[in-house]
């Protein structure tokens, strides 16, 4: 059993993070807001906490780690609509390296594994998928900081573990996403227009929070891409989405990224290579048939 502080625990992944780990370990799980969402975990022991924690605020955040004195800190707490990343950069900042700077300075003096969610848009998306020892060359802001953190976090700690995902979907409370903004449209009958010349390999949340969880188990170090089995477009995403869930397809219209005109520019071939994580790992990792299937199984519609 360990002491785990997560977080962003009222996100998609944190969610899946609190449940994943509250089955093992003794956790605090954080946020901006003022509870936890989801019920309460049956945690082991019954050691679940929440805290209303910004990893902005230093002192606060100090404070926090001195009390609860975690072994591990998997940080999944970042400003992440990149289109916002653009047009609120010090806001950005402040979250995704700051923040992510606060984390390091406390884990660095107080010997504490830090966890720490990162993306494919560090790359340019010129030559995806990309595998963990590629250069980075972020088109947008968003990959520019994300890009930033891991630096610090490279230059500052010897035990951390990196973990690079995309394009995350599942179930939540309070949650919204790419595949269940699709079912909502597609339930009403409205149409739809979907990006058909960006790729990547969507994953899903639960999938992710397994893998991790083997990753601090394993003492895993340095870093690593986890992300879904299949590569492909938003367009075919959004097909595979109307198939699982019997909605109807032809609702869905290509377009290009060009014609969305969006504020942050994205990668085009985007996407992570997983081989490694496939070598190490033995929590499978899933591609999108199974993911949707597990997601509908778990879905009130």
């Amino acid at each position: 059993m360990k002491k785990v502080f997560i977080t962003g625990a009222n996100g998609l992944l944190g969610q899946k993070l609190v449940s994943v780990f509250s089955s093992e370990n003794k956790i605090l799980a954080s946020d901006l807001q003022p509870e936890f969402f989801p019920p309460e975990p049956k945690a082991k022991e019954g050691v679940f906490e929440y805290r209303k924690i910004d990893i902005i605020d230093k002192r606060n955040l100090k404070n926090v780690i001195s009390y609860f004195n975690p072994e591990v800190i998997v940080n999944s707490a970042a400003y992440t609509d990149v289109d916002g990343c653009e047009t609120e950069k010090d806001k950005a900042w402040m979250v995704n390296v700051e923040g992510v700077k606060n984390l390091v300075d406390l884990c660095k003096k107080k010997k504490i594994k830090l966890v720490h969610l990162s993306t494919d848009y560090l790359f340019d998306g010129r030559n995806g998928p990309y595998s963990e020892d590629e250069p980075p060359n972020p088109l947008g802001y968003y990959g520019l900081t994300k890009l930033e953190s891991e630096k610090i976090i490279k230059k500052n700690l010897d035990d951390y573990i990196i973990v690079r995902t995309n394009v995350l979907y599942g179930n939540g409370v309070r949650i919204n996403n790419f595949v269940l903004w699709v079912i909502e449209k597609l339930k009403k009958g409205e149409n739809i227009k979907i990006i058909t010349d960006e790729f990547n390999n969507p994953t899903l949340a639960d999938n992710l929070a397994e893998a991790i969880s083997e990753l601090v188990k394993k003492d895993f170090k340095g870093i690593i891409n986890v992300a879904g089995s299949e590569y492909f477009s938003r367009y075919d995403f959004a097909q595979r989405i109307a198939l699982t869930f019997n909605l109807d397809k032809e609702k869905i219209t290509p377009i290009t990224a060009k014609e969305l005109k969006r504020k942050a520019p994205r990668p085009s071939k985007g996407g992570l290579k997983i081989d490694f994580a496939k070598k190490i790992l033995s929590t499978r990792i899933l591609g999108v048939d199974e993911g949707l299937e597990y997601m509908k199984s778990n879905l009130k519609l």
